[in-house]
């Protein structure tokens, strides 16, 4: 039998072979992957490359909010050390605007507009307090003589002089209570009933100075509280009544989408100066003193405050009479 004699291959034949076979898989790939790779280095230096600026960017996005942040914070320290100023002191004062994001901007407004609010609050305290002492002072005075002279009071002259005290301070405190129920609007339920007739009641219960002449007409309905409505009128009548000569008229009719009442009287008038002003608390024109009577200075404040609770508004004119004219407005019933 034969024997076959296989011949190993030589080193070199391997060495040939590799670099046969490597030489292929270097042209499909490793050639490939030495050149992905080489793409993936630029890719990854271009990353990084372009990476810096938006690091830079970040980071200097974050500084700046960290210091608007405490600008902010700093801001609102001020603002809060001229609240305490303000508080501690007894004049009123605001904040000064500055330029402020918008947010900061409008809390200094509604702030503003809370000091001013409590500025008036103050100052309407401090007017109840002046407008109580006179009545309590008179009649401090009259009981203290009466102590001290028991045997020389005459108690129906005593009385007489400490009633018209007494009138006062319960036509102050009547007041006072209806301009705090009309300003949180719990004076009653609103129903819609006839303005006309309303003002017809009202004129037709009175015994007035001065005669009123009504020119109403029909179906002037809104949708209002009854007592509210009737005092605003009677205020206006007891205004018209005070400064008159001789005649007061009352007007009732529709005009547009309002309900339009107004009245008139033929006294001085009230001065351009002051049209705004005798809406507020406690105020009162010197035209006639001697008619003046027990009044309160808050009649007109009320009137102005139950019309605003009613979606409407007031205001003075010139009458054809010559004197004042108010008007009070109210939205039509729908």
């Amino acid at each position: 039998m034969g024997i076959w004699h296989t011949r190993a291959p030589s080193c070199d034949h391997i060495r040939r072979g590799r670099n046969r076979s490597g030489a292929r898989r270097n042209a499909t790939g490793a050639s490939s992957g030495t050149a992905s790779g080489a793409d993936g280095i630029t890719a990854v230096a271009g990353r990084v490359a372009g990476g810096l600026p938006a690091v830079a960017l970040i980071t200097t996005a974050a500084l700046a909010a960290r210091a608007a942040g405490r600008k902010v914070l700093r801001r609102v320290s001020d603002i809060s050390a001229e609240l305490a100023a303000i508080y501690e002191g007894d004049a009123g004062g605001s904040i000064a605007p500055e330029h402020d994001p918008e947010e900061i901007a409008e809390l200094v407004r509604h702030l503003n507009v809370t000091l001013q609010m409590l500025s008036r609050e103050r100052g309407f305290t401090s007017d109840v307090s002046h407008e109580l002492r006179s009545p309590i002072t008179a009649l401090r005075a009259e009981l203290d003589d009466a102590l001290l002279y028991p045997g020389q009071t005459d108690v129906p002259t005593l009385t007489t002089r400490l009633l018209p005290c007494v009138d006062r301070l319960e036509a102050m405190v009547t007041d006072l209570l209806t301009l705090a129920r009309s300003r949180v609007g719990r004076a009653g339920r609103r129903e819609r009933f006839d303005l006309d007739e309303c003002a017809r009641q009202v004129v037709s219960e009175r015994l007035d100075r001065c005669p009123v002449t009504l020119m109403a007409g029909s179906g002037v309905t809104v949708d209002a509280v009854p007592a509210e409505i009737r005092r605003a009128l009677v205020n206006l009548l007891d205004n018209a009544q005070r400064y008159a000569r001789k005649t007061v008229d009352v007007e009732v009719r529709r005009q547009g989408g309002d309900a339009l009442l107004a009245v008139s009287d033929d006294g001085e008038g009230v001065p351009e100066a002051d049209r705004r002003r005798i809406f507020e608390r406690f105020t009162r024109l010197d035209v006639c003193p001697d008619r003046d009577g027990p009044g309160t200075g808050l009649g007109l404040a009320i009137t102005q405050e139950i019309a605003r609770g009613h979606g409407g508004s007031i205001h003075v004119e010139d009458s054809e009479t010559g004197g004042a004219r108010f008007v009070l407005r109210l939205p039509l019933s729908a």
